[in-house]
Formats: structure tokens, sequence, C-alpha cells
């Protein structure tokens, strides 16, 4: 007896939502595309990530040694560097330099070094300029934002 009531209530319920007029979807709202979409910097080889303007005031540098790293079609390298600068804004800004230097380069590591201190570790960078060289980094999801990430040795 209930199973019957209940499929009196669905056929009553089916036969009501057959009267109602059919209703046209709504339009969605159209708005434009997020900024990393809009003017993309093209290169031969594809997009370039980040900016490529070289900042004032660098702190003082020199690379000690270069060695190319590439694989898998992308151009990269292995950059030691030689300053006293030790905090996070002076290796920030040298990384900015080395990024405009590199604008050719997919890929740069930077490692930071004082010399004059028997060549002391102090911290690290890396330069990504393309989507090749965000996949030769590691990066599967997306590249850092600025196109490089700065990190200073505890």
């Amino acid at each position: 007896m209930a199973a019957l009531v209940l499929v009196a209530a669905v056929a009553v319920f089916l036969w009501r939502a057959g009267e109602e007029p059919v209703r046209a979807l709504k339009t969605p709202e159209l708005r434009p595309a997020p900024e990393i979409f809009e003017k993309p910097q093209r290169v031969p080889g594809g997009i370039r990530i980040g900016s490529f303007e070289r900042p004032e005031d660098v702190p003082a540098y020199e690379i000690l040694d270069e060695i190319s790293t590439g694989s898998d079609g992308a151009r990269s390298a292995l950059l030691l560097v030689d300053t006293r600068s030790r905090s996070q804004e002076d290796f920030t800004l040298i990384t900015r330099d080395l990024k405009a230097r590199y604008a050719d380069y997919d890929f740069v590591s930077i490692e930071f070094t004082d010399s004059s201190v028997v060549l002391d570790y102090h911290g690290g960078a890396i330069v990504v300029n393309t989507p090749v060289g965000a996949r030769h980094a590691g990066f599967v999801y997306a590249p850092p934002n600025e196109g490089y990430y700065v990190r200073v040795a505890d």
C-alpha cells in the first residue's frame, strides 16, 4: 500500500512539472581575460615569463663560473656568483639583473658565494624565462610569477 502511495505521489509530481513552461538558460556574464593572457611577450621559442627590465642600483657581483646545463631542448646554465651582499633584497636585485642578461636562456640556476671568505655559500636563485625552462626546472603546473625564485641560506 505504501508503495502505491509513493508511485502516485511521484506521478502527480511529474505531471505537474510537465505543465511548467520551459525556461531559457541565462547567458553567463563575460569578463575580460586575466592579465597573464592579455599581452604575452612572444619569442621564436614561445612565451617569455616575467619582466626583463634591469633594476637600478644593483649590488656589485662577479660571475666566477658558468656551466652550460642544457638538455631536452632547453638552453640553461649554472652560475657561481661572487658578491659581498647578504640580504634577500640584494640577491633579488642581482637575480633580476642576471635575468635580463640571460634573457635568451630558458633557465638559469644561480649560487651566491663570497670568495673573500673562502667560497662561503649564501643562497641561490633560479631564473625561468620560458615554459621550456619551467619544465626543465621542474615546475609542472606553473612557473614562478616573476620568472625567478630567490632563497638566502640560513
